[in-house]
């Protein structure tokens, strides 16, 4: 048997959803009037074991290997979430934001870095300020300590 991504991620999200699940059935359940604290860790657990064996069932109706890794994005994407955590108090949530998002997207094949790319990153990092901080009141920075004495 030849391994597929319908058979991978079925294993992962049955094996997910399986220890999801024992570590769940410690807390009280409860009713759906009034739910405990392991009412929803079970049901989202739950789901995910069924949404695993489906995938599997199918993985046994198709035949599709699993194609060559591309180790750009498995490397640049994790790597640009350690920029953003690294860069966000420093730097502050705009610059650390745009660089995720140019990180992130510089992997694809169709990206390039021209004016759209440096609008659409800064439109998207000045959203996330209005909405993190703004909106929802996250203690995040908007200018990084150390860009702080240039902006006074």
């Amino acid at each position: 048997m030849k391994l597929s991504q319908d058979i991978l991620l079925g294993l992962f999200f049955t094996t997910v959803g399986v220890v999801a699940a024992t570590m769940a059935v410690s807390y009280p359940f409860g009713t759906s009037s009034r739910m405990g604290p392991g009412y929803f860790p079970i049901i989202i657990s739950s789901l995910l074991i069924v949404t695993g064996l489906l995938i599997l069932l199918r993985s046994r109706l198709t035949r599709v290997v699993i194609p060559t890794v591309g180790w750009k994005p498995v490397i640049a994407v994790p790597l640009s979430i350690l920029v953003f955590g690294l860069a966000v108090e420093p730097l502050g949530l705009p610059i650390a934001v745009f660089l995720l998002t140019v990180l992130s997207a510089s992997t694809s094949e169709k990206f390039r870095f021209d004016w759209r790319a440096f609008a659409g990153a800064a439109a998207f990092a000045a959203f996330c300020s209005i909405l993190f901080v703004d909106l929802l009141g996250l203690p995040v920075p908007i200018v990084g300590n150390w860009l702080q004495g240039l902006a006074s």
